[in-house]
């Protein structure tokens, strides 16, 4: 599960211009299942650095260093060593004996993050915090459905009751890199927008604080063990890579609406802000789609090959990226019964469908979200 390290420290001026990419790459992989599901093209971006060494801007705004080509208005340096709290739990899940207690205590008392009052940010943190899920507690019928996920997976309760340790893996880290830090990302760009309609536009500690911590949560020091990591290995199966093959046109998008959002918050324009997280919103619709159409498809290759084993993980990871985006989904149109039986664990792999069908069941939400056939590509 090894991930690209960044602990390099460069600081940009944010009235250059955007490049959107760096120069440097670095191939990255977080995966605990030998899927490559995790694998990424990394930009080889440099470190967040301490207030008081940033350069300053024309408008008065200090960058405070860099990850993936996006330069930060404030402070996040603490925020983006969450992801290597990830990649901490994704190298246990590697080992031939796992470590179960180790994870628990790395997800549950971090280590990497820690803020400048001594305490540290934890993964658990988010996913206990009942007043950060923005509707997910509802959907799922439980006030931390982040939590109770990981936590089972964790600690082989039900729905991972008696399952192998390959299907635990893949709930514990997908449930995490990406159930977890995408519902972080939402929220930290739910939280920037609220402010800036609020008027709350400080510079250091205002709506672009947030917005600088979505991108910290998305890509942040160990992008590998990060969402971004995921939108880079979909696009790779669904041949939806941009023009010149260096980035996933999700994490493209992504990358660009991250940067022009910024830019408006430090212009005071709140509704720059609104139409760039909703491009997020969107872009990251798309890349669990195809992840959940891929896994689904997964399943009828192992079956093929009377791989039964394998088929059970594939389910399990399947049912992790699906829970990203499950609950929007269902609200836009999505089948989610449907594709809630094809990932049941409860059930045996393949009992009630495979890819197609769950593409078929994804198509309503597409409809409605704007998101086009040639936007999620056809799985090679």
């Amino acid at each position: 599960a090894a991930c690209g390290s960044d602990d390099g420290a460069t600081v940009r001026d944010l009235g250059a211009e955007d490049t959107g990419v760096d120069s440097g790459s670095t191939s990255a992989s977080g995966s605990a299942s030998g899927s490559a599901s995790a694998s990424a093209v990394a930009s080889g971006s440099a470190s967040a650095v301490a207030p008081g060494s940033a350069s300053e801007s024309a408008s008065g705004i200090s960058s405070i260093g860099s990850d993936g080509g996006y330069d930060y208005a404030t402070d996040v340096g603490a925020h983006r060593l969450v992801t290597e709290d990830v990649c901490e739990i994704a190298a246990l899940l590697d080992a031939d004996e796992v470590d179960y207690d180790a994870i628990e205590s790395i997800y549950r008392d971090g280590g990497n993050s820690v803020n400048s009052d001594g305490s540290v940010r934890t993964l658990a943190g988010f996913a206990t915090a009942t007043d950060r899920l923005h509707g997910l507690n509802d959907y799922h019928g439980s006030e931390t459905p982040l939590d109770d996920f990981i936590a089972a997976a964790i600690e082989g309760s039900s729905p991972f009751a008696g399952v192998s340790d390959a299907v635990r893996a893949q709930g514990i880290e997908k449930g995490i890199q990406n159930q977890l830090m995408v519902a972080w990302v939402v929220h930290e760009l739910n939280s920037a927008v609220a402010k800036a309609e609020n008027g709350d536009l400080d510079p250091v500690e205002g709506a672009v604080h947030n917005w600088d911590e979505a991108w910290a949560f998305y890509h942040g020091a160990e992008p590998g063990c990060a969402p971004f990591a995921t939108a880079e290995s979909r696009a790779g199966n669904f041949g939806t890579m941009n023009d010149d093959e260096s980035m996933s046109q999700v994490n493209e998008q992504i990358l660009d609406a991250m940067i022009e959002g910024r830019d408006g918050l430090l212009a005071e324009d709140a509704q720059v802000a609104i139409d760039a997280a909703d491009s997020v919103r969107r872009a990251v619709w798309i890349t669990y789609s195809q992840a959940a159409i891929r896994y689904a498809s997964l399943i009828e290759d192992d079956l093929a090959a009377d791989d039964a084993g394998t088929a059970a993980a594939h389910q399990a990871e399947g049912l992790a990226f699906w829970r990203v985006i499950e609950a929007d989904a269902a609200a836009l149109g999505a089948d989610a019964d449907t594709v809630n039986a094809i990932f049941d664990l409860g059930s045996e792999p393949g009992t009630n469908g495979f890819g197609d069908e769950v593409r078929d069941a994804l198509a309503p939400f597409w409809a409605d979200a704007g998101i086009t056939d040639d936007d999620i590509g056809e799985l090679q």
